[in-house]
């Protein structure tokens, strides 16, 4: 699992806040992480060192002065990529006062353990405000796991899931939704305002589009067409048969279904509404 989904798991556990996370991500998208940042990220630092580098004006510099790390270390950092991600928000974190090293530290190696699925946490804690709402298994939690994994891939942004969804005016809005079928029924939905869904459109199909027409609203529907293509092909693995239903659209429009959710998702460009039911849509 790596670190794709730190964010994730510094918003479960409050490090950031639904009030901060959507300035957080897009400055993070741009942060450039410092040797000690990196540094802490893969462990290389002791309790002691963090302390030293905490207490100095220019924590980077002094790992170096201090020759905290040897030189095949140092440039191993230098030139790594892996993880850039997560220590991108640890970055800023730290610029913004939010998180100090120490806290970082504590964070990164509390998520380093395959136990912690933080994705799969928000989505049960979404779940569990629906009274008598149970999802075969962890269909939902998995599923949006997979979700999130998708938006870093296809669409190069991070993203959190949050677990209150405030209304949403539909007006100004685009939807697309495919709906699964066979052993299981997984029906999915994605909601956004305009600005945003043009967004995605670009960032999915790679193009320069300019106005939401006919192959905006295709793109994001390739884009749930593959990820459900996806999904499909883990659940054969555990010999489940399904198949994929046509995407639909619509504009200004809710969706209603059996066994709904709503999350808010947050990326670096914005935020939109994905809903998961165990039914096709009406809209």
């Amino acid at each position: 699992m790596g670190n794709r989904y730190f964010s994730q798991y510094l918003l479960n556990t409050g490090v950031l806040n639904a009030g901060n996370v959507s300035t957080i991500l897009p400055k993070s998208a741009h942060a450039v992480p410092q040797l000690h940042v990196l540094a802490i990220q893969q462990h290389l630092l002791s309790e002691s060192q963090i302390d030293e580098l905490s207490a100095a004006a220019d924590g980077a510099k002094a790992l170096e002065e201090k020759k905290m790390l040897s030189e095949a270390q140092l440039k191993s950092l230098q030139n790594g990529i892996a993880g850039r991600g997560a220590a991108r928000i640890a970055q800023t974190l730290l610029d913004e006062k939010i998180a100090d090293l120490k806290t970082l530290d504590r964070c990164f190696r509390e998520y380093d353990n395959d136990d912690v699925r933080p994705i799969k946490d928000a989505v049960s804690k979404i779940i569990d405000k629906h009274e008598g709402m149970n999802p075969v298994g962890d269909m939902y939690g998995e599923y949006t796991e997979m979700f999130v994994g998708a938006l870093q891939r296809f669409m190069n942004t991070d993203a959190v899931v949050l677990a209150e969804v405030d209304e949403l005016d539909t007006e100004g809005t685009r939807l697309v939704s495919q709906s699964m079928g066979g052993q299981l029924s997984l029906a999915v939905a994605l909601l956004a305002k305009d600005p945003v869904f043009l967004d995605m459109a670009n960032r999915y199909s790679g193009e320069s589009l300019t106005e939401i027409d006919e192959l905006a609203e295709d793109s994001l529907a390739e884009f749930i067409n593959v990820l459900n293509g996806l999904y499909i092909v883990n659940l054969s693995g555990q010999d489940f048969d399904m198949d994929l239903d046509m995407p639909r659209s619509g504009q200004n429009v809710s969706p209603v279904a059996s066994s709904m959710i709503a999350m808010r998702v947050v990326t670096d460009f914005g935020a939109f509404i994905v809903y998961l039911a165990e039914d096709e849509f009406i809209y």
